[in-house]
């Protein structure tokens, strides 16, 4: 029996398939990918930090807005679009701590006048001090590192050399700040590595870019905790409260 004769445009065999659409093809399926490898990876993500907070006894919170314009130095107090996400609390040793992750979008002006949007992503660890102290900020060395910063802070330098060339120091009470640099903290700071931390009010916190970083959240739990630990009494007595008293 004879085939039934199969008609094909010549033009279409000479041109092959539209570009545009083959573009629009591909474009939707990356879309589609990243959508999914997104969700799933939030997913796998959610899951690890519920598996984190259950033996310790931690608890989420809702995303507390109040958080984003809270504390005045970085990684705060610029961008547009700020959010918190992954809200969670408890406490070590003593001391009450938050742990979330905080968000701003930045806006620039391409070459071809075309506009984009950048968002600056961070791990933020709170720990609740008892009392005010003075503004005191410890960043490692960078380039730039040293300009004047919001807080009208003024460089430390502390007994250690390697310490100075390490890390940045700004308090705005030299007194205190070289009090609560005392060796033995100085020396845990340096085996702890490019750590960047500031007491701000009655807030003692430390940041790193990304999101949450669970392999890193007890140790920097441990360090703020530490860090709150060696402020010394007299220090504490100065600004209204005794760790001795009951």
């Amino acid at each position: 029996m004879r085939e039934p004769d199969t008609f094909v445009d010549a033009g279409f065999l000479e041109s092959g398939p539209n570009p545009v659409v083959l573009v629009l093809v591909v474009g939707l399926v990356l879309m589609g990918g990243l959508l999914t490898w997104s969700v799933i990876s939030h997913r796998k993500h959610q899951k690890a930090l519920d598996a984190w907070l259950e033996p310790r006894r931690w608890h989420r919170l809702p995303a507390d807005r109040s958080l984003v314009s809270r504390w005045r130095g970085a990684p705060f107090g610029t961008g547009d679009n700020r959010k918190v996400a992954d809200v969670v609390a408890g406490s070590f040793q003593g001391h009450d701590l938050l742990s979330f992750v905080y968000s701003y979008e930045t806006s620039s002006t391409d070459s071809d006048g075309s506009r984009s949007t950048t968002t600056h992503t961070f791990h933020v660890v709170t720990l609740q001090l008892p009392a005010f102290l003075p503004d005191l900020e410890v960043t490692p060395e960078s380039v730039g590192s040293r300009l004047a910063t919001a807080f009208g802070k003024v460089d430390l330098d502390v007994e250690s050399d390697e310490f100075n060339k390490r890390f940045v120091v700004r308090a705005t009470d030299l007194a205190v700040g070289h009090a609560i640099l005392h060796p033995r903290l100085v020396e845990r700071l340096l085996r702890e590595g490019r750590v960047a931390w500031r007491i701000e009010g009655t807030t003692l916190l430390t940041w790193a870019s990304g999101r949450t970083n669970l392999q890193r959240l007890d140790a920097r739990i441990a360090l703020l905790a530490a860090i709150a630990d060696a402020v010394p009494r007299h220090v504490w007595l100065d600004h209204g409260h005794d760790p001795l008293a009951r």
